[in-house]
C-alpha cells in the first residue's frame, strides 16, 4: 500500500477487525482486486512513527487557529484534564504504561488534554505511562501552548487536583493567565477568608510570594468552593468567575466523546508505537469533526433564525463523526478540486439535515453503583 493511502486508511480509524476494514478500504477506494494482508498491514505501520500522526494533529491546530475564534475578555480560554485509557491487556503493554484497576492488574495508560472550551478544539493531547503524574502532562501543555503561533491571551481553568505554587508560578512567567479550584488546606490564609473577592498571597519557603484574587461562593450543595486567579480587573466579578470555572465541564465531555463515540480505547495494535498512533489518529479526528460542526453549525443557525423554534438546534456530533467515517477520507483522496468541495458540502449537507434541539433543565443523574457491560447500552456505534 503507498505511503499516502496507508496513512488515511488509518486516519479512518480501524475499529472491527484489521483485515475486514482493508477489504472494506480497497473497495471503497475503487480498488476490491488488492489484497493486503493484516500481517502486511502490522508490518507496514511499524515503519511510520507515531510522532507522524502527532505532528498531523499539531498541523491541523495551528491551521484552525488561524481564523476566527471565540474568546472571553480577549483571552483564548482552555481547560486540563487528564483521563486513565484502557489498552490491550498485553504483558510488554503492561510493564511500558502501568496498571490500574482492581488488582491493580489492567493495563492502563496516562492521558491529558488542553482543551480550548468554547471553540470545541482539542490544543494538545499527551498519553503517556502511568507513572508521569496529571501536573507533569500539564506542565507540557504549557509548553505546547507557549510555542503555538496562535499564543496570545491564554487563560486556563485547573481542577483542585492541579493547584500547586510551582504550577502557578510556572503559569505567570509564561505569561499565562489561570483560573484554579484549591482545596482546603492548600492555604491557611486562603481558608481564613469568607465568601467574596479577596486578595491573598501564596507563599513557598525560599521563593519570591505571588499575589492572587481569591473568589469564594456556595454552590446550591451548600459546600463552599474556592477559585484563585491572577486576573484582577474587576469588571470580572465573582458571578463572572463563578460562570466561567463552570466552562470547564465541557472537557469532561470532550473525554467522554473521545472515548464513547470516536472509541480511542478501542486501540488496532498491541504495540507502543500502535497505541500512540491510534491515540493521535483519534484525538485528529476529535477536531476534524469539531471543524465540520462549526461549518455546518453557521448554516442551522442562518437557515433557524427567522424559525420561532421552541428549542435551539445544534449538530448531532456522533451524527457528524459517523458521517465522517470513509467520507473524508474519499474526499481527501479524490484528485479533482471541483469534486473534492462538492463531497465536502455533501458532508456538511448531511450535518446541516440531521439536527437535534437542546432542551435546558434536563439532566440524567448518575448511576452509584454502575453494572459492568461488555457494550455501552445507551450509545450506538457509529461506524
Amino acid at each position: 500500500m503507498p505511503f499516502k493511502k496507508l496513512i488515511l486508511f488509518m486516519l479512518n480509524m480501524v475499529r472491527s477487525s484489521t483485515q475486514t476494514c482493508l477489504d472494506r478500504f480497497f473497495e471503497l477506494i475503487g480498488q476490491e482486486d488488492v489484497h493486503m494482508s493484516q500481517q502486511a498491514f502490522s508490518a507496514a505501520r511499524q515503519k511510520i512513527r507515531w510522532e507522524a500522526f502527532r505532528e498531523l494533529f499539531i498541523a491541523l491546530v495551528d491551521q484552525i487557529y488561524m481564523g476566527f475564534y471565540l474568546t472571553w475578555h480577549g483571552y483564548r480560554v482552555m481547560a486540563i484534564d487528564g483521563s486513565k485509557t484502557q489498552i490491550p491487556d498485553d504483558q510488554k503493554l503492561r510493564e511500558f504504561f502501568g496498571t490500574a484497576g482492581k488488582g491493580n492488574t489492567a493495563a492502563t495508560a496516562q492521558a491529558s488534554a488542553l482543551y480550548d472550551v468554547f471553540n470545541n478544539v482539542l490544543v494538545d493531547a499527551q498519553i503517556e505511562p502511568m507513572k508521569v503524574g496529571e501536573r507533569e502532562l500539564a506542565l507540557r501543555h504549557i509548553d505546547v501552548l507557549s510555542e503555538m503561533p496562535s499564543f496570545d491571551k491564554e487563560l486556563i481553568l485547573f481542577d483542585r487536583g492541579y493547584a500547586s505554587y510551582d504550577l502557578v508560578e510556572t503559569l505567570l512567567n509564561r505569561g499565562i493567565s489561570f483560573v484554579m479550584r484549591v482545596r482546603r488546606k492548600f492555604s491557611v490564609e486562603i481558608d481564613q477568608l469568607g465568601e467574596g473577592d479577596h486578595g491573598a498571597t501564596l507563599r513557598k519557603a525560599g521563593r519570591r510570594r505571588i499575589n492572587v484574587r481569591v473568589i469564594k461562593f456556595s454552590l446550591p450543595s451548600g459546600e463552599e468552593e474556592t477559585l484563585i486567579t491572577d486576573l484582577t480587573d474587576k469588571r470580572m466579578g465573582q458571578k463572572a468567575f463563578k460562570g466561567l470555572y463552570f466552562k470547564r465541564w465541557p472537557v469532561e465531555t470532550k473525554f467522554d466523546e473521545v472515548k464513547n463515540r470516536l472509541e480511542v480505547e478501542n486501540f488496532s495494535g498491541r504495540t507502543v508505537d500502535a497505541i500512540r498512533q491510534d491515540f493521535f489518529i483519534t484525538m485528529y479526528m476529535s477536531n476534524v469533526a469539531a471543524v465540520a460542526c462549526w461549518e455546518a453549525q453557521d448554516e442551522v443557525d442562518e437557515a433557524r433564525k427567522l424559525k420561532a423554534n421552541k428549542y435551539y438546534y445544534h449538530v448531532n456530533v456522533n451524527h457528524a463523526i459517523g458521517t465522517l467515517k470513509d467520507r473524508f477520507v474519499l474526499a481527501i483522496l479524490e484528485p479533482y478540486a471541483m469534486v473534492r468541495r462538492y463531497k465536502v458540502k455533501r458532508i456538511l449537507w448531511l450535518l446541516i439535515h440531521h439536527v437535534i434541539p437542546t432542551r435546558p433543565g434536563r439532566s440524567a443523574p448518575r448511576n452509584p453503583i454502575p453494572r459492568k457491560a461488555k457494550f455501552r447500552h445507551n450509545r450506538k456505534s457509529n461506524c
